[in-house]
């Protein structure tokens, strides 16, 4: 039995521990690309060196690309240096759905809030059945951006391309949100795009809250446009055993209680940490947060929690 899966190209490109994980990534996705390795270092090392940009080279599963092999100046690293003077959030979130597109898929989604202190001030997950991966991703930060106090400076960050690009400044495609209410709330394609009412509700709540992206590590393919490097999935834990993205952790777990909620038939929206003061003990916190950004997260009696 394998011990742990890559998805290279999929819904979520990353490391699962199960094939059920897996399944759900790559089940109804057009070529998708992913092995099982037989041990949990063999997939980090496996994903660290066909990482998800890449995907679209492989012509099937058993090839390898090395990331290495002169290619690394098309990757651009970012820092996130905050200049704001005065008090600021940010927002986290991410969304999943196991089955997507398939009628009845449990889907889930997560928020955490933090401000300037890196005080988790707001968290929780929700459920639906039979939503989207992209309605989630939206969903929760929706939902993480409702929690923050109206006109506050925000700085954003998702796992999900499908939703950071719509805020985003990287590449010619973005902001896409901008571009299409000027362009009448039409794509490229001139056509309107899906899930437009979520839209155009993230779109006012981020023009509301002065929202900023954190920065990405991207990327850079043809005609101006990239591929962000997934920070959720695609996390590994530093040699000392802290997150790389702490907080995109514990939001990619709280969408994972949304969908087991989900599979129980439970739906609607669970606050786990409100005004600061946790009211749920299945909230996660980060500890030990450094100048990197690296952190440890935990439960709310401080161990170690368990998150993919």
């Amino acid at each position: 039995m394998k011990k742990a899966y890559v998805v290279f190209k999929g819904r979520k490109p990353g490391i699962y521990k199960t094939w059920a994980e897996c399944k759900a990534q790559v089940d109804g996705f057009s070529g998708p690309v992913f092995r099982g390795y037989e041990s949990m270092e063999e997939a980090v090392a496996a994903y660290e060196k066909q990482d998800a940009g890449y995907a679209n080279r492989y012509s099937g599963s058993n090839k390898t690309y090395s990331a290495k092999s002169g290619n690394d100046n098309s990757v651009v690293h970012k820092e996130f240096h905050p200049d704001f003077e005065g008090e600021y959030y940010e927002v986290h979130s991410d969304g999943g759905a196991r089955g997507n597109g398939i009628a009845g898929a449990p889907s889930g989604y997560g928020y955490v809030v933090v401000n300037s202190r890196h005080e988790i001030v707001a968290e929780g997950y929700g459920s639906v059945i039979g939503a989207t991966n992209n309605q989630m991703e939206l969903l929760g930060a929706i939902e993480g951006l409702k929690a923050v106090p109206e006109g506050a400076k925000v700085y954003f960050m998702t796992d999900s391309q499908y939703v950071y690009a719509g805020f985003a400044r990287n590449f010619s495609d973005e902001p896409r949100y901008e571009k299409w209410e000027a362009n009448g709330w039409k794509n490229s394609s001139r056509k309107t795009p899906e899930n437009i009412e979520m839209i155009q509700e993230i779109y006012a709540l981020g023009k509301s809250h002065n929202l900023e992206c954190i920065p990405r590590d991207y990327q850079m393919l043809a005609k101006g446009r990239g591929k962000y490097i997934p920070i959720a999935h695609g996390d590994v834990p530093t040699s000392d055993g802290k997150w790389k993205n702490p907080y995109n952790k514990i939001c990619d777990a709280l969408a994972n209680y949304g969908e087991d909620d989900a599979e129980a038939g439970k739906q609607g929206l669970v606050k786990l940490i409100v005004d600061g003061k946790m009211v749920n003990d299945k909230a996660l916190f980060v500890k030990d947060f450094d100048d990197n950004r690296h952190g440890f997260v935990v439960d709310a009696e401080g161990n170690t929690a368990k998150v993919n």
